[in-house]
């Protein structure tokens, strides 16, 4: 009895040593792993620092083209510029514009006010896609007068290293 202790022991001993050997060899090939995928994440971000002055290309995981605009009338009759929007998820999440993507309206330099739609199409900004799809939208904006042109600005929210912008001339 004491001989199967003492062998069943032993090979303990050595199932456990090998085991803590093998699991320190590839924790190290591990490390030098994480430390590889850190730096070419890096370098992945520093790329796009470089403004971009265009009204279609990625703000982040999302590529986001400034369409057209259309003149509407609000729920008050009042007059709207309806911005239209393709926004492409390329992320590997579900996403919305709306907390996404942060866009902007002017006229004379002042910020457009959103304005209230009571037609359909007008909520798609808070539609959920999922990676891979494009979904197109529409955002309204109080006009302040139907002469002066309106400029466009889209962001990646919270960021403002790439501005996507364009300027719509009113007829």
């Amino acid at each position: 009895m004491n001989v199967k202790k003492m062998v069943l022991i032993g090979v303990g001993v050595l199932v456990v040593g090998g085991v803590l050997v093998n699991m320190g060899s590839d924790s190290k090939e591990d490390s030098k792993d994480k430390k590889e995928t850190t730096t070419s994440k890096v370098v992945k971000k520093s790329e796009p620092e470089t403004p971009a002055e265009t009204d279609a290309g990625d703000l982040g995981d999302y590529h986001v083209v400034i369409k057209e605009l259309t003149l509407a009338k609000d729920y008050n009759g009042e007059d709207v510029g309806v911005i239209d929007y393709e926004f492409t998820n390329n992320s590997d999440k579900n996403a919305m514009f709306l907390t996404s993507i942060t866009t902007k309206a002017f006229q004379n330099g002042v910020a457009l006010q959103l304005a209230i739609m009571t037609e359909s199409g007008y909520v798609d900004s808070m539609t959920e896609i999922q990676p891979g799809a494009t979904l197109n939208l529409k955002v309204p904006y109080k006009l302040t007068d139907m002469t002066t042109p309106i400029s466009v600005e889209a962001t990646k929210l919270f960021s403002d290293k790439v501005k996507l912008t364009k300027e719509f001339i009113l007829e």
